[in-house]
């Protein structure tokens, strides 16, 4: 049943704009979702939708009467939008929580992301973990914030689907997961062989920044894999890696 919308404010619309910033995110705990496909799946997913923004006459999909929905103006649409063409839908959604305690016995593969700064490659990733069937992932001091919009939109509805847990130090989680009985492993350009790899112990696996590659902490505890390189080229981006890392790790 479509809910009757209100006509939004331009206090509203000012409040739900300064979202596109990462320091309003986190004190309100909201972030914003935008497009036809990611508000249809957002609005179906457990997320908890606090708003529902659309431009005026939308009809492509109902929006629940549960969910407080407004009409807004083209000119609203675009200060709220962080894309170039928006596309007459913008859901505002509560930043889930994730669970407090990483279980190595529940956990077969925990992604960690360690100063991955770049968003696209964020949200590429978080894509890749849902399709291979990783559902934890374990974000380091200095990543990009997972909530921004850029991620979001790359993660093209991923980022409802995974439980994102954050470490203000992971050297001290690498350590606590080896101690709970799980191994590590961090991409890296000289490492085993990934395709070669077997494993029985539930995996820490480290992507590191683009720049930097993993931090050389957690590379001392890790057992490096390096992707092979049938061809020419300096390096693979975060993205593609972790892709390739995930296809083979999740192998029988």
């Amino acid at each position: 049943m479509n809910s009757l919308p209100s006509l939004l404010t331009n206090a509203q619309a000012s409040s739900y704009r300064s979202l596109k910033r990462t320091k309003i995110r986190k004190q309100e705990g909201l972030f914003l979702l935008e497009g036809m496909r990611l508000c249809e799946e957002a609005l179906m997913s457990d997320l908890e939708i606090i708003a529902c923004i659309t431009s005026k006459n939308f009809d492509r999909f109902p929006i629940p009467s549960d969910v407080k929905h407004f009409e807004a103006t083209p000119v609203q649409i675009e200060q709220i939008s962080d894309s170039k063409s928006p596309q007459g839908i913008i859901c505002v959604a509560r930043i889930p929580k994730a669970p407090e305690k990483l279980d190595t016995e529940t956990t077969k593969i925990l992604l960690v992301l360690d100063r991955l700064s770049d968003p696209g490659n964020m949200g590429t990733i978080f894509r890749s973990a849902l399709w291979f069937g990783v559902q934890h992932i374990l974000l380091g001091p200095d990543c990009v914030d997972p909530y921004s919009p850029k991620v979001v939109r790359g993660s093209m509805g991923a980022i409802g689907k995974l439980n994102l847990h954050h470490s203000n130090d992971l050297y001290s989680s690498a350590e606590e997961w080896i101690a709970a009985g799980g191994d590590l492993v961090a991409l890296n350009m000289q490492g085993t062989p990934l395709h070669t790899f077997k494993y029985v112990k539930p995996l820490f696996l480290v992507v590191g920044s683009e720049a930097h590659g993993v931090d050389q902490g957690l590379l001392s505890l890790s057992t490096p894999l390096s992707i092979e390189k049938p061809g020419v080229g300096e390096s693979l981006n975060a993205a593609m890696a972790t892709g390739i890392a995930l296809f083979e790790l999740s192998k029988p």
